[in-house]
């Protein structure tokens, strides 16, 4: 095979790769916010088999002796290279999956997503136990297909963030527990009560929208690029450079939690338009770990977006949306609002210094469901007991409990480690933009153009083809270091709880 024979084929087998991607992620953003409910069961089929047609593609024994044969080429394309070393990392699994058992497995996910949304309605997880067994029955059959020397879940975990071990996401999860959990207890006794009533009034979804339409402008949101939905758990799915669709829930009893959620899907959205344009349709256009993306996206939700500069924009117009209930609320009160600290239930409404605490008990129980055999009966409960042991609260209800989030219902077992990465990533990132650009100065001017330039320039540019760490070191000049995200947090909390370090 020439090198004008490599190149033509990698085109035509990325563009036919990028269709059926394409088709799938709109399926599957439709399915999640205006698609009727009743269509769910014949949906999931009809994803399975459009699945089960990428994976043919995908795993053409043709196809993927091409792949290995650039990549041992001497003379191939750069850009040709990384994208066949990505497709065959992605085909590290997949390759050995017999086609019946991937489209029984995307279908299982498919009903098991469906049972998830009725039984967080219904409160019940007896409805959705029977539905995560057989996902996870069927997750761990398909690993055993790989005849892999790591463990299950170490696979899981090299599946979203690639290079990271079980053993280095314990070292920086027990710094999470030495350093962060002691400081929060501390803060809880000894820190300033801080009354955020004021942000748990009626804020009619309505109005918040409005607030949505806002932030947008301010963050230079394009709507002739981005879509905006509502669905009950916000994300975001890149279709091309040029068409992103994220989504948000409003909470009436919760003023903020639709704007950090606008905030912090606009990091993801961001993060995939500003990748090169040259790797549109490619895996290189991608993000290469979901670390990195979870470090844009909480990057944007905490560094930036509850800086005081950030509302120094915005909150005149948040106060005019809403004139009742914030008539006497000042800016500075506003700040320190947004600093408060609590244990609270729901993962993606919690503060930013209990966050981690909610990804250590998802990584401890996955942990133990597949290092330990954990049985499913009666998970809901191990889940409340680790609430009250590391956080001292406990759910009365499934819907706050463990139907709160729906990735194990979509099979993403080692995702949620990269949530607690990713903030991590993102205070050693924001700490180095703080010493290149005025960021403050930036903010308060209302020029987010400076910020986004930044990013695309250090790192969104690079896709998948730098690693994490490469990232890491052409950004900041040094490896990463858990410990920047852990000062960074205390020095915040205690500043705004009035504890001396």
């Amino acid at each position: 095979m020439t090198k004008q024979e490599a190149s033509a084929f990698l085109t035509s087998y990325m563009e036919k790769l990028s269709a059926y991607q394409c088709a799938l992620s709109i399926m599957n953003f439709d399915q999640s916010t205006v698609a009727p409910k009743d269509g769910a069961p014949y949906r999931n089929k009809c994803v399975a088999i459009l699945s089960g047609e990428l994976f043919s593609h995908l795993t053409d024994p043709d196809a993927i002796a091409k792949l290995e044969a650039i990549v041992k080429m001497e003379d191939s394309d750069a850009l040709d290279l990384i994208n066949a070393k990505l497709l065959l990392k992605d085909l590290e699994e997949l390759r050995f999956l017999p086609k019946p058992f991937y489209v029984a497995y995307q279908n299982c996910v498919g009903d098991a997503s469906s049972a998830w949304e009725e039984a967080k309605k219904q409160n019940d997880y007896a409805l959705f136990e029977p539905h995560l067994q057989k996902v996870i029955t069927m997750l761990k059959e398909s690993l055993s297909y790989l005849h892999s020397e790591k463990s299950d879940y170490e696979v899981l975990l090299d599946r979203f963030q690639p290079g990271m071990s079980m053993e280095a996401y314990d070292e920086f999860f027990a710094l999470i527990k030495s350093r962060l959990l002691p400081f929060i207890k501390r803060l809880q006794k000894e820190g300033k009560p801080i009354d955020d009533t004021i942000l748990h009034q009626h804020y009619d979804s309505a109005v918040q929208e409005q607030v949505m339409h806002d932030l947008q402008a301010y963050l230079h949101y394009d709507p002739r690029k981005i879509y905006m939905g509502v669905t009950m758990h916000p994300f975001t799915s890149k279709i091309c450079a040029d068409d992103t669709r994220l989504s948000t829930a409003y909470v009436e009893d919760n003023l903020v939690s639709s704007i950090f959620s606008i905030i912090h899907e606009y990091g993801h959205a961001l993060y995939g338009m500003q990748v090169d344009r040259a790797y549109d349709g490619m895996p290189a256009g991608d993000s290469l770990s979901l670390g990195m993306h979870e470090s844009q996206s909480r990057l944007l939700e905490n560094n930036i977006g509850r800086r005081r500069a950030f509302w120094e924009s915005n909150f005149p117009q948040l106060k005019n949306r809403f004139p009742e209930q914030l008539e006497t609320l000042t800016l500075d009160d506003f700040i320190k609002l947004l600093h408060v600290s609590k244990p609270s239930l729901i993962r993606t409404e919690a503060d930013e210094l209990t966050y981690p605490i909610h990804i250590l008990i998802r990584y401890e129980l996955e942990k133990m469901i597949f290092n330990e055999d954990l049985p499913l009966e009666h998970l809901d409960k191990v889940w409340a007991d680790k609430y009250e042991e590391y956080l001292g609260i406990r759910p009365s209800k499934p819907a706050e409990g463990i139907l709160q989030d729906m990735h194990w219902a979509n099979g993403m077992f080692g995702y949620f480690p990269t949530y607690a990465l990713g903030s991590a990533f993102a205070a050693q990132f924001f700490a180095q933009m703080q010493k290149d650009i005025h960021v403050d100065e930036a903010l308060k001017k209302g020029d987010f153009n400076i910020i986004m330039d930044w990013l695309k320039e250090h790192i969104h540019r690079y896709g998948a083809t730098k690693t994490p760490e490469e990232i890491m070191m052409s950004v900041c000049g040094k490896p990463f270091d858990p410990n920047c995200y852990i000062d960074y947090l205390i020095e915040t909390y205690s500043a705004y709880y009035g504890l001396d370090r």
